[in-house]
């Protein structure tokens, strides 16, 4: 007898035995004697599974990654204003996302486990360069400013954007103690209206190591209506 034709054989001999079995009994039966081929589907499926996703990451180039750090509106932040308006007037592709995240960071004794959560990712953001504009409070801008974290923008930003708005800009120290325009007040936009940006949090900057410093310009023409 031929391989295929034993097994043949074989199939319609459990076929014959599952018919007379209660349901509850080909469940036992099943689960007893191919437990390991089940097993071995469904792994077999999962890093299938992992490796698709894998490579279809590959093909994801994030045109803009923002953090919006201690924002205290009493509205839910909106950030379909970032991840779909803005998105569409530059013009950017499916495969092209703006990621926004919201956190809460707190220093001293007011630090919690969440905080540096946080604070340890976004140190592995900009580690692989993926964080690109930083959106917080005072503290927190003084905060990375003081590690180099955050651009001088009077030597970023193209001269036009600098006339216009050199009277919101503000200072923090950096690494060596000197003062530097880190961040700018954006507050009293319709851009923070929309998102319900609340005023504290409302300070823009641009992340030193940015791959996307052009794209971050950009926001900033669209946020102030240039």
């Amino acid at each position: 007898m031929s391989l295929k034709e034993q097994l043949k054989t074989e199939l319609r001999a459990e076929g014959h035995k599952m018919k007379e079995m209660s349901l509850e009994d080909k469940i036992w039966y099943i689960w007893e004697y191919y437990k390991f081929h089940i097993a071995g589907v469904i792994l077999a499926a999962m890093f299938l599974s992992v490796i698709i996703h894998s490579a279809y990451n590959t093909t994801i180039h994030p045109a803009l990654h923002c953090i919006i750090l201690n924002n205290r509106s009493s509205e839910e932040l909106d950030t379909s204003i970032l991840e779909e308006d803005f998105h569409t007037l530059m013009g950017f592709g499916k495969k092209e996302p703006i990621y926004t995240e919201s956190m809460y960071i707190s220093y001293g004794d007011q630090a919690t486990e969440l905080s540096y959560a946080s604070m340890a990712k976004i140190t592995a953001l900009v580690a692989s360069r993926d964080l690109d504009v930083l959106m917080g409070d005072r503290e927190n801008i003084e905060h990375y400013a003081s590690m180099d974290g955050l651009a001088d923008l009077s030597t970023l930003l193209p001269q036009d954007l600098l006339s216009r708005l050199e009277d919101r800009f503000s200072y923090a120290a950096d690494s060596t103690g000197q003062s530097r325009p880190v961040s700018i007040d954006i507050s009293g936009t319709d851009f923070a209206g929309k998102i319900h940006l609340s005023q504290e949090a409302a300070n823009f900057g641009i992340i030193s190591n940015s791959t996307h410093t052009d794209n971050a310009i950009s926001l900033l023409r669209y946020i102030f209506g240039l």
